[in-house]
């Protein structure tokens, strides 16, 4: 009998998440508080918001057990703003579920770090967006917060933490792609560095004026770089066109700080509040027009993207779009520059376009 290489047997349980709606992976957003200010954010500052209590975070975890669901990540806002993360995450933990941590680190002392040890997390993820203490704290408008995130990815790494930087790319940063590489390397992470901006959660459009220009990618990103672009919820399909077409909403979900349930951290489509229903009544059992209609969505009902000649080269979010045009049927901006610079790079240089879409698996984590 034929063993299965677990790639293949990886994609078969996510194709039957989609196909059972099964939200295999959850992202839980504890707060939109964070310690930092960084010009990008896309995040919309709420000082207003209800959070989720502990018991009422916990219930929830409760409820996606019941769901099937196995990846957790948690995320902000900056989730060291909240006093009882440790307390929800050992909760998660002895529930069984493969969690994530998303954070600067700015707030991680040495006895968090001593807690992170004994939970062993699957892996945590570092929000790094320079080679310099000049240029990342200038992002963050935060004076010493380079420092304190390198010291932080330090002590996790020499606890043998599986640690992920993250480094958005953009005109104030670009020019240390490199560097910033290296530094990954030196400190012993994997390295996720990739272009692409988005605009804030309220639509405005401001982060954009940071994300790189056409020349600006053309001077400073390698010939290869679009292979390791991640676009890893692209539905798998010998079709161009059904990659246009997300897990959002299917097999994946994201609950803000008051509750409330989004197809996809980057899609603040409000479908359900989990103060007001269950989780399985917002997915299952009483789905609202919103979650049926993008689960029913199918490349055909795309307005213009399936017959661009740019459909070979483009890796589109429907997140982006709704956030760039108030709609998820349409073209996004940004996606199709990025797409332009695929096509530029690959005409030129000679690559082919077989391999962009369907489920990527990041080629800078070296494993």
């Amino acid at each position: 009998m034929a063993i299965e290489s677990p790639i293949r047997l990886v994609e078969e349980v996510v194709n039957k998440c989609v196909e059972r709606y099964i939200p295999y992976s959850v992202m839980f957003e504890l707060t939109y508080r964070c310690n930092l200010n960084c010009r990008h954010c896309f995040i919309v500052k709420d000082g207003n918001i209800n959070e989720l209590s502990t018991e009422e975070v916990k219930n929830i975890i409760d409820q996606l057990v019941e769901m099937g669901t196995f990846f957790l990540a948690f995320t902000g806002g900056e989730i060291f703003m909240r006093d009882d993360l440790f307390e929800i995450a050992w909760h998660a933990k002895r529930k069984g579920f493969l969690l994530t941590f998303m954070t600067n680190g700015t707030l991680i002392t040495p006895e968090k770090v001593e807690e992170i040890r004994k939970m062993k997390p699957v892996k945590f993820e570092f929000s790094l967006y320079g080679a310099t203490a000049k240029t990342h704290d200038y992002i963050t408008r935060v004076k010493g917060s380079f420092e304190r995130t390198v010291e932080a990815i330090k002590r996790l790494v020499e606890c043998g933490i599986d640690v992920t930087i993250k480094t958005i790319l953009m005109n104030l940063n670009v020019k240390e792609r490199e560097e910033m590489e290296a530094l990954a390397e030196e400190l012993g992470a994997h390295p996720r560095i990739n272009p692409g901006l988005a605009p804030r959660r309220d639509g405005s459009l401001e982060p954009l004026k940071y994300d790189l220009s056409f020349e600006e990618m053309i001077e400073y990103l390698p010939e290869d770089y679009d292979e390791v672009m991640l676009s890893y919820l692209s539905e798998k399909s010998k079709d161009i066109s059904d990659r246009f077409i997300c897990k959002a909403g299917k097999a994946g979900c994201c609950i803000s700080p008051d509750g409330t349930v989004y197809p996809c951290v980057m899609m603040p489509i409000p479908v359900g509040n989990l103060r007001e229903k269950s989780f399985k009544e917002i997915w299952h059992t009483q789905p609202s027009k919103e979650l049926k209609r993008l689960r029913n969505l199918t490349a055909h009902d795309l307005t213009t993207c399936p017959s661009c000649d740019l459909a070979p080269f483009c890796i589109r979010c429907p997140g982006v779009v709704y956030l760039e045009t108030g709609d998820i049927v349409g073209a996004s901006p940004s996606a199709c520059k990025y797409a332009r610079w695929r096509k530029y790079v690959r005409t030129h240089h000679g690559n082919t376009a077989t391999s962009i879409g369907g489920l990527y698996y990041e080629k800078t984590k070296g494993r």
